[in-house]
């Protein structure tokens, strides 16, 4: 598990490592960080989901650095690509020297947990509950109002509306 401090660490040293090749970089961060780091609704995630730019100098820096803490390869990594919405809302996090940080907006956040919904071993009840009180969200209504802004509702499974009104009803 990686906790908030560490995260920061390894994005300060993403920073460093860019500035010694006098280039700059981008990171969105998506997941379990921006509930670590952004909402510090939790201590850790298991990993970084991310997109970055550019893409193959990222990825040396981020092996370079696996390598010296002896993390897994995949401690950041871009998997969450692939629900990243076209209509995506994030937000500048911290700027450094030679990185700039994003993260997903709440709504956006909690419209990614809701898509994929996973209720087993995973953080994600959790923190749709907590973006549910943070939002100030009352019904499941809402919720899905927010989820359609970013995805189109036919990718919205009915194991969505159902967590929803089990989290919402209590």
């Amino acid at each position: 598990m990686l906790r908030r401090a560490e995260i920061m660490k390894y994005l300060e040293q993403i920073n460093e490592q860019l500035k010694e090749r006098n280039q700059r970089g981008e990171i969105c961060l998506f997941g379990g960080a921006v509930m670590c780091l952004v909402f510090e609704s939790r201590d850790s995630t298991k990993d970084v989901d991310a997109i970055f730019a550019p893409t193959s100098e990222l990825y040396t820096i981020i092996k370079n650095i696996a390598d010296e803490h002896r993390l897994p390869s995949d401690w950041l990594n871009n998997a969450v690509k692939g629900f990243v919405s076209h209509r995506h809302d994030v937000r500048l996090f911290r700027k450094m020297s030679h990185l700039d940080i994003f993260a997903a907006s709440p709504e956006y956040m909690l419209a990614m947990k809701c898509l994929a919904a996973r209720t087993y071993d995973s953080k994600d009840v959790d923190d749709i509950r907590f973006l549910l009180r943070h939002l100030t969200i009352q019904s499941v209504e809402q919720a899905l109002a927010i989820i359609e802004r970013y995805y189109p509702q036919n990718r919205i499974l009915p194991k969505t509306a159902y967590l929803l009104e089990e989290l919402l009803s209590h």
